[in-house]
Formats: C-alpha cells, sequence, structure tokens
C-alpha cells in the first residue's frame, strides 16, 4: 500500500491501521466502529457518527483524492 493509500485510510492490511478520514484517528480495520466503500477504496472510522458524515458527502472528506 502507498503512502497516498495509508493517508486515504484504503484498505490496509490486518497490521496496518488506517486513518479514520472524518476526524483522522488511527483505526485497527478488524476493531473499526465501521466501514464504508467510496469508488475502489474501502474507509474504516472510529464511530457510527464519523461514517454517518462521510456517507453523506465523502468528498468533503476526501479533497481530490475521492477516484
Amino acid at each position: 500500500m502507498g503512502f497516498l493509500d495509508k493517508m486515504r485510510g484504503a484498505s490496509p492490511s490486518a497490521t496496518e491501521t488506517a486513518t479514520d478520514p472524518v476526524c483522522h484517528m488511527k483505526v485497527e480495520p478488524a476493531k473499526a466502529a465501521d466501514k464504508s466503500q467510496h469508488g475502489a477504496q474501502t474507509y474504516y472510522f472510529c464511530s457510527a457518527g464519523c461514517k454517518s458524515k462521510f456517507d453523506a458527502d465523502p468528498h468533503r472528506y476526501l479533497g481530490a483524492h475521492s477516484h
């Protein structure tokens, strides 16, 4: 996985952490409160609240890297 994937919180391996794109908290995918698919990427969240915010407006949290 590349640097930008790690920064975006996208599909890490089981031993890595992802970054919640809303609050920027580090999240272990296996212990994440929830996850969402956007394009070909999976994003992991620390809480259902962060997932809801992301799902309502993913481009706000992903900016130009939302493809």
